[in-house]
């Protein structure tokens, strides 16, 4: 018999909450566009980042043909997992009215850019699970190309110059995208 249901719908839930947190920071950078004009490195890591919640949660449909049952304890790290993600959504963009009162680049800078821990931490997570739970192999193009994908959001959010942090961003688009391609096989 397998627990995939269960597993699928905790994911789900935790996951929905995380689109729909980066969608309400989306609605609140339109809300207060007038006052604060749009950062466009924290919109590059938003699209990133909700490309990368739509591939989680494909991927969850993945699961049952790699491996029909799941333990609790690889349960309770697939919901660690998401909950990165979460993270992340919930970070990057304001959402509070306070958060509203500063400039989209300042909040960026102060708390936005912690978004990026919580999506090194999702990345590094994915490539232990990858490794551990379906035996993707070390050498393979897809763990390679995990590598830097985990490093640059954490060079970004070391980074005090914006030249520098932005340079990451966009450069990391490119990136991002070959992995959708790769681990997707669109």
């Amino acid at each position: 018999m397998t627990n995939f249901p269960i597993v699928a719908t905790v994911l789900s839930m935790v996951l929905g909450l995380s689109v729909t947190r980066l969608l309400l920071g989306l609605v609140t950078i339109f809300r207060i566009r007038r006052t604060s004009p749009a950062d466009w490195v924290s919109l590059v890591w938003a699209g990133i980042l909700f490309t990368m919640q739509l591939e989680f949660w494909w991927a969850i449909n993945q699961l049952p043909s790699l491996r029909p049952t799941f333990s609790f304890l690889e349960f309770v790290f697939l919901v660690l997992l998401t909950m990165m993600l979460f993270l992340s959504a919930a970070l990057l963009l304001p959402s509070r009215s306070e958060d509203e009162q500063i400039c989209l680049r300042k909040y960026y800078e102060m708390d936005g850019r912690y978004a990026l821990l919580t999506l090194s931490s999702y990345l590094f997570l994915g490539f232990v699970a990858n490794f551990i739970f379906f035996k993707e192999p070390l050498t393979s193009v897809a763990s390679i190309a995990d590598l830097p994908m985990i490093v640059m959001p954490l060079i970004a959010f070391f980074a005090r110059r914006r030249r520098i942090y932005a340079a990451i961003a966009l450069a990391y688009v490119p990136l991002a995208a070959i992995d959708t391609f790769i681990v997707l096989k669109v």
